[in-house]
């Protein structure tokens, strides 16, 4: 079965290119069209689908827009891998990824108590001589490298149980259930910067992609219900892979001056 075996409808209010556009959008949500496949030349389709060359490329055009397929000169037009989202709430990576049906897991974990660096000193509201914990490790979905987490905790979370904080448990279970099932730490809000970036040798080895490749570089310092400053992280993401979503909301125009 020909699965761009499908008739546009020249009597519809929906464009050509939209009707298209549609279809094929549905063959990568189904699956059934996977990240890698190569999309037939624009002279195939324009004779699959009897429209103009215009209405397939511009249909092409809205799926290169959105990041579902690539082009690629004197080779054609592939399907890409769907990019993680963050959730708009506060959430630990493997809830983020459990939501988004990934396997989430954990692996290169190393714990380490540290005099922390000026910025750490700053965010957890720490004096430059106390101890702070710091946790660094590779996040996976589906076991594919999705970011390298760099966090700083209060050292007096480490010192309640320091047998929780070894690489066995923390290659297995998440950060911010640890926080709230062992030490009844209730994490309320965070406050998030992102920045881009370009991979170094090594953080490309860890992600498993090329040196050079950007970066999405988000820094987090989550809060407690009583508005103290548990933790401070830096994760590293590949743009490849991942993508920042925020959802904004106008004002009352009521209440906007100028």
């Amino acid at each position: 079965m020909d699965i761009f075996n499908f008739e546009v409808d020249n009597n519809s209010i929906e464009p050509l290119y939209e009707q298209i556009y549609h279809h094929i959008d549905k063959l990568i949500s189904d699956n059934i069209l996977k990240p890698g496949d190569k999309l037939p030349s624009e002279s195939e389709l324009e004779s699959q689908f009897d429209v103009s060359r215009i209405t397939i490329r511009r249909a092409v055009q809205e799926l290169v827009y959105e990041n579902k397929v690539k082009r690629i000169a004197g080779k054609g037009s592939f399907v890409l891998s769907k990019k993680v989202e963050p959730l708009p709430a506060l959430t630990s990576f493997s809830e983020n990824m459990i939501a988004q049906g990934y396997h989430p897991s954990y692996s290169n974990s190393k714990i380490n108590l540290v005099f922390p660096p000026p910025d750490v000193t700053k965010f957890l509201n720490v004096s430059k001589n106390d101890k702070v914990l710091n946790i660094k490790r590779l996040m996976l979905a589906d076991e594919l490298p999705m970011s390298f987490q760099d966090s700083y905790l209060p050292g007096f979370i480490f010192y309640k149980n320091p047998n929780i904080f070894v690489p066995e448990l923390m290659n297995k279970i998440s950060l911010y259930k640890i926080l709230e099932l062992e030490f009844g730490i209730n994490l309320f809000k965070a406050e998030e910067r992102v920045d881009a970036s370009k991979a170094t040798k090594e953080e490309a080895q860890l992600l498993k992609i090329d040196t050079n490749d950007s970066l999405l570089v988000v820094e987090r310092i989550a809060f407690d219900d009583e508005d103290k400053p548990v933790e401070y992280v830096k994760m590293i993401y590949p743009s490849k892979r991942y993508r920042y979503k925020v959802k904004l909301y106008r004002s009352d125009k009521n209440n906007l001056s100028g």
